[in-house]
């Protein structure tokens, strides 16, 4: 069966987005960008798209990045499910399919287990879908990339949580800019 791997950056106070997140300004204004401000291409040493069989979004992030305009970042025609109330009118052309799930996080992973066949299940968010998967006990993995920065408010990655969760640090790696973290979930 296919791993959930949640993969999110954040700020050392714990958040994923700075205060006002929205279409222009993606990770939120007063310095919420910092909490990617480091080298991109170290994300692509701890994921590669040929470990992803497909992704779970939540509808914010998926609205926020306007649908990666039609194909994500990973490209390869990896399927996104997006959790959302609904699903939006319209939808970017691009190589990207999306898939919208409208009856809770459980069917999500259980569609995204499908198509991903023995690849991983790789979540990128939001803070919400997150909480979702960790509170629903739904995830293996938890990678955590701390920016060594400070945004003072926005959206708390772990502001909802069953705080009684159990894990394991696996792996912690420190590069110029960010801390990679990973746990293993019980």
């Amino acid at each position: 069966m296919a791993k959930v791997v949640i993969d999110i950056a954040m700020s050392l106070d714990g958040y994923v987005a700075g205060p006002n997140d929205n279409p222009e300004h993606g990770l939120g204004e007063h310095g919420g960008s910092r909490i990617m401000g480091w080298d991109h291409t170290e994300r692509h040493r701890i994921i590669t798209p040929g470990e992803v069989g497909a992704m779970i979004s939540g509808r914010r992030t998926y609205d926020l990045t306007n649908g990666w305009n039609g194909t994500h970042d990973l490209g390869n025609n990896i399927p996104v499910f997006v959790l959302t109330k609904s699903a939006p009118a319209k939808v970017p052309q691009g190589d990207t399919p999306f898939t919208f799930v409208t009856d809770g996080i459980e069917s999500a992973v259980a569609q995204a287990r499908a198509a991903a066949g023995d690849k991983m299940v790789y979540v990128i968010g939001g803070a919400s879908v997150i909480q979702q998967l960790l509170n629903a006990r739904l995830a293996d993995i938890l990678r955590v990339h701390i920016a060594p920065v400070f945004v003072g408010g926005g959206i708390s990655l772990f502001k909802d949580m069953d705080y009684e969760i159990s894990m394991t640090q696996t792996e912690v790696r420190g590069y110029a800019g960010v801390t990679h973290i990973t746990y293993q979930l019980q």
